[in-house]
């Protein structure tokens, strides 16, 4: 059976250093720490060959088995290049199929 990654700290910090052993990551500073005895965080950077990395910060419910929060920037060396996160954009919505388009700034 497989182990659902967002039912414990022990379980999430296993699927996240599963994520990070690949030959891909040159380097990662991810922690994953309790917040509460239901919640936790995660929060660090992953660094990738051609100067590339990920920054992000996780807030994590393992009650309810979701990730609450979240935000990820993408830089190529000091260059911020894109970012996701959980806050509402003006210029993106969601079809019905839950597919993100973003329309133009006027």
């Amino acid at each position: 059976m497989v182990e659902h990654p967002l039912q414990s700290l022990a379980a999430y910090s296993r699927f996240v250093a599963k994520l990070l052993d690949r030959s891909s990551v040159e380097r990662s500073r991810v922690v994953v720490w309790p917040a509460s005895p239901y919640t936790g965080i995660a929060e660090g950077e992953v660094y990738f060959s051609h100067g590339i990395r990920i920054r992000l910060r996780e807030e994590l419910d393992f009650d309810a088995g979701l990730i609450t929060s979240y935000g990820y920037e993408v830089y190529r060396h000091d260059e911020r290049l894109y970012w996701y996160d959980d806050f509402p954009h003006p210029n993106m919505y969601l079809d019905k199929n839950n597919f993100i388009f973003i329309s133009e700034i006027l």
